[in-house]
């Protein structure tokens, strides 16, 4: 459409009040059109809301019908169960939460309801979490507990003759700062969660998980290794607790059930060596937590020994006179054979506080052949020059014929030591894992270490069938170092490196992207993350406004990767 005002259109323009009146005329034309226009869409709309309608209605019709011959319905009684029973969580227990299996299952429909709770392998697993217990006592905690327990009852009741995996949360007991005290209740109210309701369901635990005070604890002393014939795996975490009684462990013959061969103990200080397990069955064995500062090396060498048939080990040592000198600790002088574990795969060994020697001597006793990970977590105040250490973790790895994979924190050594153990790893290590946590450019992990990673003409380096490296917060090595390492090796006739994962504390230094993208393309996988500290911006204008963006330089707290 046409206008003799064109040129005055979308500007600021003020006409005169002829030009006005000619506009006017020009409009009556064009409105009418419009509400013509208008009245032809209204009634289009008429027409396709009948027609939406109409389509609605044979859509329901049509579903309703599908429905009727869903495959879905004529699916056997069994396969429904297994769906069902896929749909559990797999890397734990089930919750008592209606937006997950098993219990949303029965919320879809009545006939799923009946299936869902006609089938006992759904209700075989479950996570307990004891209603905290501090403040004044109140009706809400009460009713609380109660509902918990008889959830509890009613889910497990629903488990048939299953084997029963039940994982406890419980409820602190001990009497924290600022007076608040522990909910005491009445005469004559239900027990905690282990008496209450899962002590009557001991002859089918097979998987059971209990972190909890003593209180609940204790009740297990009323069990026999006749209570618990399918008992295959047990972990007990004691709660802190300052005001529990000494807890007597070497009385709950329940540990001797005779299926038991993994093991998790933690959070009471006591002789492991006291507790009546059948240890020739064991296969894992965990023995960590805040409690177990009394486990000296002398003591772990007697706790393997006992264990011949164990695959994963996990320990927590601690080096002081007060273990040296406690009951079952051997005398220096006493027992120096070797200690064969043929079956060892997995072996984890992290230190409080104690010195290379210390470790050394655990070292020095172990014969692993079947070892192909292991774990060496820790950190001393007492780094200092171990070259017996070097020799006997050496002569240790020695052992292992299949070795692996090796995971190690750098603040249980010096640098020269820490050196002497990457020498020594055995040429089969494929995976290697280093936790540095340095606050110094001086820290144990430098270039020079890296360097023994780095093959040259004469001499093929530390770790020559090496897969995937993993340095975790550290200063060092340089990028300039990092971009060597990884040239080196994948110009290696035999290209093993297949991933490598830095995390620094520290700014970037280099920019390696563009000299690594060739073996990235080729499929190297690397990550390089780093933590810019820099000062904030002072003069922001969002400064004192809660919802001020925060900054570190010219850079958000989104936009930065944080070890």
């Amino acid at each position: 459409m046409t206008s003799p005002f064109t040129p005055q259109l979308g500007t600021n323009y003020c006409p005169r009040d002829e030009e006005i009146l000619e506009i006017r005329d020009l409009l009556v034309e064009p409105l009418s059109r419009l509400k013509c226009i208008r009245n032809k869409i209204t009634d289009l709309q008429k027409s396709i809301d009948e027609l939406t309608k109409e389509r609605d209605d044979i859509n329901a019709y049509v579903d309703a019908h599908k429905a009727l011959i869903s495959p879905v319905r004529r699916l056997p009684l069994d396969i429904i169960q297994e769906i069902f029973v896929a749909c559990l969580p797999t890397h734990r227990n089930c919750v008592m939460s209606a937006v997950e299996a098993p219990v949303l299952l029965g919320r879809v429909c009545s006939s799923w309801r009946a299936i869902s709770l006609n089938t006992p392998r759904l209700w075989c697993r479950l996570h307990i979490v004891e209603p905290a217990s501090f403040g004044p006592r109140s009706a809400s905690f009460e009713e609380k507990l109660v509902q918990r327990l008889e959830t509890t009852k009613t889910w497990l009741g629903r488990s048939g003759n299953c084997p029963l995996s039940i994982s406890l949360e419980g409820s602190p007991a001990f009497r924290p700062s600022g007076g608040i005290q522990p909910i005491q209740l009445p005469a004559g109210f239900p027990p905690l969660v282990p008496g209450a309701v899962l002590i009557p369901f001991a002859s089918r635990w097979q998987n059971i998980t209990l972190c909890a005070s003593w209180m609940a604890l204790e009740v297990l002393s009323t069990l026999t290794e006749a209570d618990v014939p399918r008992l295959r795996s047990m972990e007990i975490n004691q709660r802190p607790d300052l005001m529990t009684p000494a807890m007597q462990w070497p009385t709950f013959t329940l540990f001797r059930a005779p299926n038991l061969t993994a093991f998790t103990f933690a959070g009471s200080q006591m002789d492991i060596l006291d507790l009546p397990l059948q240890r020739e069955n064991l296969t894992y064995l965990s023995l960590m937590g805040h409690g177990w500062g009394v486990l000296s090396c002398r003591i772990a060498l007697e706790v393997l020994a006992r264990c011949p048939r164990v695959q994963d080990c996990r320990l927590l040592v601690n080096e002081d006179n007060s273990a040296n000198n406690m009951p079952g600790a051997l005398p220096e002088s006493s027992g120096r054979s070797l200690v064969e574990l043929p079956f060892l795969r997995s072996l984890q060994v992290t230190s409080l506080g104690l010195a290379p020697s210390g470790i050394g001597r655990l070292f020095s006793r172990l014969v692993v052949p079947a070892l192909r990970n292991f774990e060496l977590r820790g950190r001393s105040n007492r780094g200092v020059e171990e070259p017996m250490f070097v020799d006997n973790f050496v002569m240790f790895l020695s052992t292992a014929l299949s070795f692996e994979s090796f995971t190690v924190d750098t603040q249980l050594f010096t640098r020269e030591s820490f050196a002497g153990i990457l020498g020594g790893l055995p040429t089969t290590t494929t995976r290697l894992s280093i936790q540095d946590r340095a606050v110094t450019r001086s820290g144990i992990l430098g270039d020079d270490t890296i360097a023994l990673l780095i093959p040259t003409p004469e001499h093929p380096g530390s770790c020559p069938a090496l897969k995937e490296l993993r340095i975790l917060r550290c200063l060092s090595p340089s990028d300039a170092e990092l971009l060597r390492f990884i040239t080196a090796r994948m110009t290696l006739p035999a290209r093993t490196l297949r991933s490598v994962d830095i995390q620094f504390n520290r700014e970037r230094q280099v920019d390696i992207t563009p000299d690594i993208q060739p073996y990235v393309d080729g499929g190297l996988k690397v990550s390089t993350s780093y933590l810019v500290n820099q000062i904030p911006q002072t003069f922001s204008p969002w400064q004192g406004l809660a919802d001020a963006p925060q900054t570190l330089g010219n850079l958000s707290l989104s936009q930065l990767q944080f070890a």
